[in-house]
């Protein structure tokens, strides 16, 4: 059956589960009204005042030690308190997903291909027909995900940042919001999985996002969380989609590549997520044509788009997911099955090894794609 997955995601999940239960046995906060077992208790109405205090009260020990600091284009400011890490619930963005977004990382107090992944965002933001929130622009927004990264004080991190259609009901259109809203949360940076132990992965039963939302990254996350999930149940690391079209397409929140005969080959964009890392990824192994590329030495000098079947994928001399959080991670099993050639069938590839290498030394390296943060 498929591998196992890493003994420490189920101890991970009992905790947060152990956390959630020691919540709800501790009960309403104090002074909620006390009644008898089998009645119904009374809810308290509060103010806002009251109602901020239990929200501090109820700030979770992830959050104290994880986030480290939040704007709000609605409060109009930078917070450090997770308590106030808020966003207005009739925002679109919330009770819609009217919203997109995106990611940076933080190495050493510089931001890593910040403008391409800003340059993702404005796509994206087009596609859902968003708008800056008034008197900002693209270039507001950068400075301000700098901005909020200096107030963090973290030198290693990961910035996400988010655009709303906004507050203003519970309609359908966002022509009743009363302004656009832009969001940057700032959050302690995680190290990558272990690329030497490999991934297992499983196809999907989920659908895929037709074309038009697949290319978005917007916040409807939920066809993600369940191909999570379902490869979870299925004793799997990932899930992997398969396009409308029947061919491979893409992992939850990462980018799949093989590479084959010499060349690094990753799925056509028109129907997959346009990754920034595996772009980088691309870059990376092209250099120089290819002559002073990161995987020269493994004899593998271009990289190409191209549809991949899962017959081809699963036959490839190396199989590998590429994202920002992930860097890139060997797939060592599919549906069960032992994947790759010769030494590397059922193990961690050298390609795939050498390039989770290059693309962590370009993150800490490559000047040309690295931001100074404007810590005080």
């Amino acid at each position: 059956g498929p591998r196992a997955r890493r003994g420490s995601r189920p101890s991970a999940a009992a905790a947060t589960r152990a956390t959630r239960a020691k919540a709800v046995a501790a009960g309403p906060s104090s002074g909620d009204a006390r009644v008898d077992a089998g009645t119904t208790p009374r809810v308290p109405v509060l103010g806002a005042a009251e109602v901020h205090a239990r929200l501090a009260e109820r700030v979770h020990p992830k959050a104290r030690d994880t986030y480290a600091a939040f704007y709000s284009s609605w409060a109009g400011c930078i917070t450090t308190d997770p308590a106030a890490m808020v966003v207005p619930f009739d925002d679109h963005m919330v009770h819609r997903g009217h919203g997109v977004f995106d990611t940076a990382h933080v190495c050493d107090g510089r931001c890593h291909l910040l403008d391409a992944h800003l340059a993702r965002f404005d796509r994206s933001m087009k596609s859902a027909k968003l708008k800056p929130p008034a008197g900002q622009s693209l270039g507001s927004m950068r400075d301000t995900i700098l901005a909020t990264i200096a107030a963090s004080g973290l030198r290693d991190a990961q910035v996400r940042y988010y655009a709303g259609a906004g507050p203003g009901g519970f309609a359908l259109s966002h022509d009743e919001c009363v302004d656009s809203t832009f969001y940057v949360t700032v959050v302690k940076g995680r190290a990558a999985p272990d690329p030497n132990e490999g991934v297992s992965v499983v196809t999907s039963d989920v659908p895929i996002k037709p074309p038009k939302f697949a290319t978005v990254k917007s916040v409807n996350y939920l066809p993600n969380a369940m191909v999570v999930a379902d490869a979870h149940e299925r004793g799997a690391d990932y899930g992997v989609w398969m396009t409308e079209r029947g061919f491979v397409g893409e992992g939850p929140s990462m980018n799949l590549a093989i590479v084959e005969d010499g060349v690094f080959v990753t799925p056509p964009t028109d129907d997959v997520l346009a990754g920034c890392t595996v772009r980088r990824a691309m870059e990376l192994i092209t250099r120089a044509d290819g002559a002073d590329g990161a995987l020269a030495h493994l004899g593998v000098r271009d990289a190409r788009h191209e549809d991949i079947t899962i017959q081809r994928a699963k036959s490839a001399d190396e199989a590998m997911l590429i994202g920002s959080v992930i860097w890139c991670q060997p797939i060592v099993s599919w549906d069960g099955e032992e994947v790759g050639t010769g030494r590397a069938k059922g193990r961690a590839g050298p390609c795939a090894l050498a390039l989770h290498e290059a693309l962590l030394a370009d993150f800490r390296d490559d000047e040309s794609e690295l931001v100074d943060v404007p810590y005080a």
